[in-house]
């Protein structure tokens, strides 16, 4: 048996004018923001309107700003690292990060000589943790800086590329 359901036009959806009645009566919401206002007192009114100015020109201040001159807000990396007792082994626990720039830099760390496994886990309760195997030789601050080097040589590459397809 096959049952076959069909949909309504918006225009053709009755709607219950007692669920709206509520929100008909004027009379009773006037009342509400009388009584919102009498509550009030005039230092309370006075504050609220020199805020709301305040925050206005403020706002109008940093939008011309951004308008005319072109700020660069750099955001560094927060990273901390953990090193197991035999000191091959380290857990990197970068703040802030997404699965997409985990993924690119466990990319770019599993490149670095020294490096014998890297992997990142993400989950909703922890920053973004990369676990990384090394043979010992290189320190880990050193193979991260490198893969960061490998991340700006493609950004550069990506700029490049970017500049010739503009003109």
């Amino acid at each position: 048996m096959v049952k076959i359901i069909m949909g309504k036009k918006k225009s053709d959806i009755d709607l219950d004018d007692k669920a709206f009645s509520e929100l008909d009566n004027n009379e009773e919401l006037e009342e509400l923001r009388k009584e919102e206002q009498k509550s009030k007192t005039p230092s309370d009114i006075a504050s609220s309107t020199t805020s709301e100015d305040e925050f206005s020109e403020d706002l109008a201040e940093r939008l011309s700003q951004e308008i005319t001159e072109p700020q660069r807000d750099f955001k560094y990396l927060k990273i901390s690292v953990e090193q197991e007792i035999n000191g091959t082994e380290f857990y990197v626990h970068v703040i802030h990060q997404s699965h997409g720039f985990m993924n690119y830099l466990v990319t770019k760390v599993l490149k670095c000589k020294g490096v014998e496994f890297a992997a990142y886990k993400n989950t909703s309760l922890e920053p973004p943790v990369m676990y990384v195997r090394t043979d010992g030789l290189k320190e880990i601050k050193n193979i991260l800086k490198e893969a960061l080097k490998l991340m700006r040589i493609d950004w550069k590459g990506m700029g490049n590329a970017v500049s010739t397809i503009k003109s």
